[in-house]
């Protein structure tokens, strides 16, 4: 007959889990309370950089898609 074999489980939680904060500390210690790297009491122009990059990304992935989509038709 085979054996049943138990496999210990770790926990990573710590006891400190269970306060308020812990939605705002966790994401590599700078915290995730601001949506896009947009926190609560940035300055215009933090933000408006933010954007900025968030639109220029957009558009440069949208670009590559498009190219590499021509490309792949072109080649068939």
């Amino acid at each position: 007959m085979s054996e049943t074999i138990t496999i210990p489980v770790l926990n990573n939680r710590s006891d400190s889990s269970n306060n308020n904060d812990s939605d705002c500390g966790q994401c590599g210690k700078g915290g995730c309370c601001g949506g896009f790297g947009i926190k609560a009491g940035s300055e215009k122009d933090v933000v408006y950089r933010n954007i900025m990059l968030y639109a220029a990304m957009g558009l440069i992935i949208f670009t590559v898609t498009y190219l590499i989509k021509e490309l792949l038709t072109a080649l068939t």
